[in-house]
């Protein structure tokens, strides 16, 4: 066990970089760590793949993809939820 850990405020920053696959051993490590013990995290990663996927989804069949002012709500909304993250 490591003398560092990743808070809720770190894993915001890197989630994008987890769900690629491409941060370090060590940062991958404390992120783990932090994910087996956060809801509040593991809540948010699931909303970044679940977006993921919509947003795939629409790529694909763009008659499908939501108005404009959908899309931007939907961004507003998930920069507040980022700015009111845990601190954990």
């Amino acid at each position: 066990m490591s003398d560092y850990e990743i808070v809720c405020r770190q894993f915001v920053e890197v989630a994008t970089d987890y769900l690629e696959g491409a941060m370090p051993d060590e940062t991958l490590e404390l992120v783990e760590e932090h994910l087996a013990m956060c809801d509040w995290c593991r809540d948010y990663l699931d909303q970044i793949e679940t977006t993921a996927r919509a947003v795939g989804a629409a790529a694909d069949a763009p008659e499908a993809a939501p108005p404009a002012e959908t899309l931007h709500a939907l961004l507003g909304a998930f920069r507040a939820h980022t700015r009111g993250g845990g601190d954990r």
